[in-house]
């Protein structure tokens, strides 16, 4: 279960990795930084990060996105932290998860389930954190989030420093909003 306390997310952005579009790319070769656009998407967002009413910033300890966090946060004056937990999955976790396919249930065991368990847990982490809480992380975090919480209208890819708002309807059920 997610803590429910309302957040938001951005995915880094973009890498020369993740150009490489319809081809097998594999594992990120390393700890790699941001492209020339990342840096430009990264950049772009930085506005709308600043008016967004966030008391803590969380992210993944890889360099594209603690990059995306410095300059998407540049001017936000708040707490930040790393959480080991809301690291990227391997590429053979994505190619599970994708055979499961959107808005399918959560796998029972594997591979995919343990890196679903190890979000669920850095997620947990932040949103117990003074919130809301802007998480910057990596498209599988986001994809295993819309998992865990059970999301059927929200897209679980998210593009490059797309910002994603998430949050409790009156039901008590999780939402979540595109903000870019």
């Amino acid at each position: 279960m997610i803590t429910k306390k309302e957040f938001y997310f951005v995915r880094h952005g973009q890498t020369d990795h993740n150009v490489m579009e319809g081809k097998d790319k594999g594992d990120h070769p390393a700890d790699i930084p941001l492209n020339a656009t990342g840096r430009n998407q990264a950049l772009s967002i930085e506005p709308i990060i600043f008016l967004l009413p966030v008391q803590t910033i969380c992210a993944s300890p890889l360099k594209r996105v603690q990059e995306t966090k410095e300059i998407a946060a540049a001017r936000l004056q708040l707490p930040h932290y790393n959480i080991e937990n809301l690291g990227e999955c391997s590429a053979a976790i994505w190619k599970e998860m994708s055979v499961h396919g959107m808005y399918a249930p959560l796998p029972e065991n594997g591979e995919a389930r343990l890196f679903m368990d190890r979000v669920r847990d850095g997620l947990n982490q932040a949103l117990s954190l003074p919130g809301p809480c802007l998480i910057v992380a990596h498209g599988g975090v986001h994809w295993a989030t819309c998992c865990l919480m059970g999301l059927k209208e929200h897209n679980w890819s998210a593009n490059n420093c797309d910002i994603v708002h998430f949050f409790l309807c009156e039901q008590g059920n999780w939402v979540a909003r595109k903000l870019t």
